[in-house]
């Protein structure tokens, strides 16, 4: 009885322990704790593939192609409340490096969206300690808005959309330590035709 006692409290433990210690970042190996703060503003975005001009009519001279750009801020901190930095310590830094997307079609979301989804591009932000460091990337280029799937809904479709999930994963490391950590952050973006962007 004491050796089955003995052996599912070693069990259990050692599930408690799997479990506290899961984290697919890795962040509680850093002494500085970088998460993503908020994406876009923490609204959604609506990506269309034209943008009416001042004359308020689609199809003149004025519209606009757009490509869309969006903030994503970054928020860093010690690892611990109990664990003290100096402001100009090596560690006191974070910086993010690159990311990836992916997309996750909602729908009537066209499944080619995907192979539109981006692994390893480059940004730079750098992220001081107690502080939100920026970064401006690019979620939709004009090589996309040009699919037929997406000129459809100003040329064959106006008036429709559909949605999808822009799943965005940014890379990372400690000014101070050269091991990359994980962030993620994400929005939903509907996809339209033409909009007036005033």
């Amino acid at each position: 009885m004491r050796r089955t006692l003995t052996l599912m409290l070693a069990v259990a433990l050692f599930s408690a322990l799997a479990t506290g210690c899961a984290n697919y970042d890795e962040n509680e190996w850093q002494r500085l704790v970088c998460e993503v703060h908020s994406v876009n503003e923490g609204s959604p975005l609506l990506s269309a593939y034209l943008y009416v001009g001042p004359d308020l009519e689609a199809g003149t001279e004025d519209d606009i192609f757009p490509v869309d750009w969006i903030p994503v801020q970054f928020y860093a901190r010690p690892y611990s409340s109990t664990l003290t930095i100096p402001e100009n310590d090596v560690s006191s830094w974070f910086h993010v490096t690159n990311y990836d997307l992916r997309w996750v079609p909602g729908p009537n979301c066209p499944q080619e969206i995907t192979d539109h989804n981006i692994y390893g591009a480059p940004c730079d932000a750098r992220v001081p300690m107690g502080e939100i460091g920026n970064v401006h990337i690019m979620l939709t280029d004009r090589v996309m808005k040009e699919e037929p799937w997406f000129r459809a809904l100003y040329y064959t479709n106006p008036g429709s959309s559909f949605t999808a999930a822009a799943q965005l994963t940014f890379y990372g490391h400690e000014t101070g330590n050269s091991e990359t950590v994980s962030l993620s952050g994400g929005l939903m973006v509907t996809f339209y035709g033409a909009v007036n962007p005033n």
